[in-house]
């Protein structure tokens, strides 16, 4: 199995530079199945053998492979070993939206310190935020605020949110102040509303992370804040570095395929601490619906091909 995010589409509907996204691109990043060859320096590592169950995040960037395909060749320093109760579509599930969340996390630094600590997360029902709300508030700790309409507020409550923000009736601005971190996969529209003047949903020794998206266009089909976030960035960073605390830290986070990372990720999904979010299925040959349903928006998790 494997999973299509907002990046192909976003990708395939605008144009890339051919040394960073080469064509012709078979498109997705996430895929789970099982190894039927082992070769070159991995044939020699041992660490994977011919019909291990496997998951991996392949690059988004620089190569021409990807998950949507029969069989797919992946380095082995970015594979994942998958629990024998764990389906395909599960652990194809998870990959990219999981690395996101946890590279993002993981900038906050020991995350034993972080328990207690109020997290805003954008988007909770979402592929990056259902991952995130279930990580932040099950092995961090954390007290979880999401936003999410009213019809995905019982999901995003079982996934481990503690207080659910309905964007369509609420301003969150209005509602949510004094977290420690706020986790934004939505910057584009959020990022202003977070650390605008005045605003004080972060404290301001918080931390914003900001999830890099593949939003941009020259034509309008994407919406990004570019020139506020550059503004963001270095703001935040000088003011820090010369008045440490004075303002929330800002991180851009850019997502990088990692096999031991994954491999932590599958081992929650294993235990039942992280459940996989799957919006719907389809097979392989039915791609073009898939990716049509994803690009409507608001799907609830992931989008998963059946291989």
């Amino acid at each position: 199995a494997s999973s299509i995010n907002p990046c192909d589409f976003k990708f395939r509907r605008n144009w890339v530079p051919g040394f960073l996204r080469p064509l012709p691109k078979i498109p997705g990043e996430d895929v789970a199945g099982v190894v039927a060859e082992v070769a070159g320096g991995a044939a020699s590592s041992g660490k994977f053998v011919v019909g291990d169950r496997v998951a991996a995040m392949l690059p988004i960037l620089g190569s021409r492979l990807g998950a949507a395909a029969g069989y797919v060749a992946v380095d082995e320093a970015l594979v994942a070993k998958i629990g024998e109760r764990t389906s395909f579509e599960e652990a194809a599930s998870l990959p990219l939206v999981s690395l996101t969340a946890l590279q993002g996390l993981r900038k906050l630094g020991d995350e034993r310190k972080m328990r207690g600590k109020k997290i805003l997360i954008q988007a909770g029902a979402g592929g990056v935020g259902t991952f995130a709300v279930q990580y932040a508030k099950k092995v961090m700790g954390m007290h979880v605020t999401t936003t999410a309409s009213s019809g995905k507020a019982a999901l995003v409550k079982e996934l481990g949110a503690d207080v659910v923000v309905d964007y369509r009736t609420e301003r969150f601005e209005d509602v949510v102040t004094e977290v420690d971190v706020v986790l934004d996969p939505m910057s584009w529209s959020y990022e202003g509303r977070t650390l605008g003047n005045g605003r004080n949903v972060l404290k301001p020794d918080g931390h914003y992370l900001n999830i890099a998206g593949s939003d941009w266009s020259f034509k309008g089909r994407e919406r990004v804040n570019g020139a506020l976030t550059f503004r963001n960035v270095i703001g935040h960073t000088m003011r820090n570095f010369f008045l440490p605390g004075s303002t929330p830290r800002y991180d851009i986070v850019f997502v990088e395929p990692d096999g031991a990372q994954l491999q932590d990720v599958m081992e929650l999904l294993s235990k039942g601490t992280i459940q996989a979010v799957i919006d719907r299925k389809f097979p392989l040959e039915k791609a073009s619906s898939a990716f049509k349903h994803l690009e409507n928006g608001h799907a609830t998790g992931k989008v998963i091909l059946q291989h």
